[in-house]
This record gives C-alpha cells, structure tokens and sequence, in this order.
C-alpha cells in the first residue's frame, strides 16, 4: 500500500506543477472555461500531500514488537 500511496502522491504533485504552469489545463477537461484556475492547483498539491500523510501513518510489515 505504500508504494500506491508514493504513486498517487507523485501524480497529483505532477498534477499540481502541470496546473500550476498552464500545461495541463483540467477546465478544458470538464467542460469549464479555460481561464486558468489556481483553485485546481492547490486541490491537486493538498491531495499530494494528503496521499503523503497516508503512506506516512501506515503500517510496519518487519517490525516485531518486544
């Protein structure tokens, strides 16, 4: 679960920068005017942060409690 989390994390970051930049335009997607919309990009980085936060507080598999 982890490694899914790392990778969720990694693509709303990817996201976020592409948002951020004008590049990957979201309201184009949605049907939305094309105005760009920092509203997206901070969505995309608190859900990078979020999956973060998720991989964080998992479990360890190896560790043996004494």
């Amino acid at each position: 679960m982890k490694v899914l989390g790392l990778i969720v994390a990694v693509l709303f970051f990817v996201l976020a920068i592409l948002s951020w930049t004008g590049t990957f335009q979201s309201a184009i997607l949605f049907g939305h005017s094309p105005m760009h919309n920092y509203k997206h990009t901070i969505l995309y980085a608190v859900l990078g942060v979020l999956a973060l936060l998720w991989v964080r507080f998992q479990g360890s598999n190896a560790t043996p409690s004494r």
